[in-house]
């Protein structure tokens, strides 16, 4: 699976067990929200994009063309 924002392997381990390192992870609600919406439930942010939306969120917004809200 790949991740909606930088479009590289997530790392989902869902299709080979049932304890992904996404659950694990408080994904930021305002991050899920830049998800598109037909891609909704259907697709996982990676580690790394979450750790830059906490870091520099910004930054992720500059990087990936989203309007600073």
């Amino acid at each position: 699976m790949t991740c909606p924002f930088c479009l590289k392997d997530n790392g989902c381990a869902l299709d080979d067990s049932q304890t992904c390192w996404c659950f694990r992870v408080k994904v930021p609600e305002d991050l899920l929200a830049l998800i598109p919406l037909e891609q909704k439930g259907r697709v996982c942010v990676c580690q790394a994009c979450i750790e830059f939306y906490l870091a520099d969120k910004f930054g992720f917004f500059k990087k990936f063309d989203f309007k600073p809200r």
